[in-house]
């Protein structure tokens, strides 16, 4: 019976973090990227098995999966690399998991719930700092308020590491989709222009802005809360940006336009700067009749997405 995993997008930021981390866990993936140059390295200093594929090698994926009980797809943008792994899944009897915050790929993905329930295949995304950690606070303040119809998640990072590139192009992709709330269960694209809120995080109010990331998705189907929005806490020369790009949206349908975006993506933190970096997310519920049972949690983690421990503690005010 297999018993081990593929990790695939291996020789990436994120993806090689995910292989040490693993190992030191007593976990011995199979590395896999498309890239050997870039993966034969990595393994042989981990000294892991590894394979080389292609997303659009089909007959390779089926060779790739053999013998693995799951692939872990780490290779984002996850909207060019989910599909075809998914077909490889189906085909071969093993169970997808990926590290998405993309809703068009929570859609996709969805849309196949019951043929994989007849493959006996898992697809399950989002096994990442978007959304393990979030939608446990969802969760968490759901049971608290069991009347809740309305939810709020934000985050903020504090620290000099910034996103990964891998992150940093999907945040680039995901520019012509714009901005999603959840609103009496449908997601729909809020008003045009830029919304903040000031949201007290543990050490005083600070200017978060409405932004999509993968809660609006999942934590509906978490907590049956129908109406969510999330925000994250922005530079002000980031909000500015965004103010800008949210005009010139259909701009950036155009592959040319984002291809030059592409071309200033920074490249990932190092260890030190993940270690200085720390990251808060907060949450707030509230019914009809306007109650909520507190100011809000947070989850404290200290390192950059997902790649360090997470610490749970209340705000102020309980």
């Amino acid at each position: 019976m297999a018993s081990t995993f593929l990790l695939y997008g291996a020789s990436g930021f994120i993806g090689s973090n995910v292989a040490r981390r693993a190992l030191e866990r007593g976990l011995r993936p199979i590395l896999a990227a498309r890239d050997a140059a870039k993966l034969q390295p990595l393994a042989t200093q981990l000294g892991l098995e590894f394979r080389v594929f292609g997303v659009d090698e089909p007959k390779a994926i089926d060779r790739a999966l053999k013998g693995v009980i799951a692939v872990l797809n780490c290779a984002g943008p996850f909207m060019h690399t989910f599909k075809p792994i998914v077909e490889g899944c189906f085909r071969t009897g093993v169970h997808y998991l990926d590290l998405t915050g993309e809703i068009p790929v929570y859609e996709a993905l969805a849309t196949r719930d019951a043929e994989a329930k007849v493959q006996g295949v898992m697809l399950l995304p989002a096994v990442g700092f978007d959304v393990v950690p979030t939608d446990c606070l969802a969760v968490h303040l759901k049971r608290r308020l069991p009347s809740a119809t309305r939810l709020t998640l934000a985050f903020q990072s504090a620290g000099p590491a910034g996103l990964p590139p891998g992150t940093q192009r999907t945040v680039i992709e995901l520019i012509p989709y714009g901005n999603r709330v959840r609103h009496n269960g449908r997601l729909e694209t809020p008003e045009r222009g830029i919304r903040t809120r000031s949201i007290d995080f543990g050490q005083g109010a600070v200017v978060a802005t409405r932004l999509t990331w993968g809660d609006v998705f999942t934590a509906f189907f978490s907590t049956s809360i129908s109406n969510i929005e999330t925000y994250a806490v922005l530079p002000v020369a980031l909000r500015r940006q965004m103010a800008v790009f949210d005009y010139l949206r259909p701009l950036f349908k155009l592959a040319v336009a984002r291809s030059f975006l592409k071309r200033g993506v920074k490249p990932g933190p190092t260890a030190n700067q993940c270690a200085q970096t720390v990251t808060h997310v907060w949450g707030e519920v509230k019914d009809d009749q306007g109650k909520k049972p507190c100011r809000g949690y947070t989850v404290r983690k200290r390192g950059s997405f997902g790649l360090h421990g997470l610490h749970w503690r209340r705000c102020r005010g309980f």
